[in-house]
């Protein structure tokens, strides 16, 4: 049966993105107040991300050049412009699959983006 492939973003991706930008803002000299504020998360979530407690896929993520440059840009947006990550969410997904970090084989997993687009 095919799924959302929403679910596996929410669950999977997510986490290891909001560590991703978590451990950027750190190295800009963001406190963890400061970034649980921006990215709407609790403090203990940015002390597990520093310490990989959470963000299974931070280490993919980290090693992989176009989505270190990519997440770059939005920890400059976060700071400047306070966006909010969640509206980034289609984005950071569609950047992920297309770089090959996640293999999405379109006959188990639907994409509400890819819908949205053929229309």
């Amino acid at each position: 049966m095919t799924q959302v492939f929403c679910k596996t973003t929410l669950n999977e991706i997510m986490p290891a993105v909001r560590a991703a930008i978590s451990l950027k803002m750190v190295k800009f000299g963001f406190t963890q107040i400061e970034i649980s504020k921006k990215l709407g998360i609790t403090q203990p979530a940015i002390s597990q991300y520093k310490k990989k407690i959470r963000g299974d896929m931070l280490g993919t993520l980290s090693n992989n050049s176009t989505m270190g440059s990519y997440l770059d840009g939005i920890v400059e947006e976060i700071a400047k412009n306070g966006i909010d990550l969640n509206t980034k969410t289609c984005d950071i997904c569609q950047k992920i699959r297309s770089a090959g970090i996640v293999k999405v084989d379109k006959s188990e997993f639907l994409c509400l983006a890819d819908i949205k687009s053929l229309k």
